[in-house]
């Protein structure tokens, strides 16, 4: 879980296009990364849980196999999540997963 905090930190550098050693990271540990959403999700830290989701929206879009829909994790999110921080990532997800309009 610590490891998912320090990426739902760096969550600004999950954006279509980078590609750096923190991305090798990401694509190494999409496991990590789906426990660390899934964990912040249950706490209600709906706020880092939109954060590290992010990177999962990223690997998705980098055609990366995923423990879990990612979603279905953003519009979890989206629907009990609040603040205008968390809004942004969930929009940044959706534009990465293509469900714009949704």
């Amino acid at each position: 879980m610590p490891w998912a905090l320090r990426m739902g930190q760096l969550a600004s550098l999950a954006l279509p296009g980078l590609d750096t050693p923190v991305h090798e990271a990401a694509r190494s540990g999409a496991e990590a990364l789906a426990r660390g959403a899934t964990r912040s999700l249950l706490r209600r830290d709906f706020v880092t849980a939109a954060r590290v989701t992010r990177w999962l929206a990223w690997l998705a879009a980098d055609n990366v196999a995923l423990p879990l829909d990612a979603a279905l994790l953003v519009d979890d999110i989206a629907l009990r999540g609040g603040g205008n921080r968390c809004l942004l990532d969930v929009e940044i997800c959706h534009h990465m997963l293509g469900l714009e309009g949704v």
